[in-house]
């Protein structure tokens, strides 16, 4: 039995320190993931706390493996997201007038052309269809296998993979690489949902 299987079965039986340890190994990378599935950093942390909440309410009825509780932490996640974007869509936020960020100590320049990829990387993945972009945002963000992140999203494992890959050539293309084998054109896989 591995250190998280031990930490789960501690946690089914109501110990907290086994709560905790799942929280250590599963806290940075479903940060990760809901950080590419919403607008800000604070509500990603937000949802963070209440999938973990969830989880621990829940976890004495959890049935499964610690492979099937990282699903399950990811479903939750996957969910929280959808309902906070839902929550949005009714009432939009007013964007701050201004917003302060702290100075770095590195080079200014360095940091700017980082800030300036990091940007054009984030509209490329955002311009994915849903579908794709959380895929995506699984695999790479928070660290899931093809067949976990079909157990959370429901779908075969072929779909995933194939979502997968027109994620990385919809990816190339929008950062103006090229991919092989692949002509130059529109986004694949527009219609694709994940339900």
């Amino acid at each position: 039995m591995s250190d998280l299987e031990d930490a789960l079965e501690r946690a089914r039986a109501g110990d907290a320190n086994g709560m905790a340890e799942l929280y250590r190994a599963y806290a940075a990378p479903l940060l990760a993931y809901l950080v590419t599935q919403v607008r800000r950093r604070e509500d990603a942390e937000d949802l963070l706390g209440e999938v973990f909440l969830s989880a621990m309410r829940d976890v004495s009825r959890f049935d499964g493996n610690i492979g099937g509780f990282r699903a399950w932490l990811y479903r939750i996640a996957s969910n929280r997201a959808v309902d906070l974007a839902r929550r949005n869509a009714r009432r939009p936020e007013d964007p701050l007038a201004v917003a302060f960020e702290q100075p770095g100590e590195a080079d200014p320049a360095g940091e700017a052309l980082g800030r300036v990829d990091r940007e054009r990387l984030w509209r490329a993945v955002m311009a994915l269809p849903e579908a794709q972009r959380q895929v995506v945002a699984m695999r790479l963000a928070g660290g899931l296998s093809a067949p976990e992140i079909a157990t959370v999203v429901g779908k075969p494992l072929g779909a995933v993979k194939a979502l997968q890959h027109r994620a990385l050539v919809n990816l190339t293309k929008a950062l103006g690489g090229p991919y092989p084998g692949v002509p130059e054109g529109r986004l694949e896989g527009r219609e694709e949902t994940i339900d």
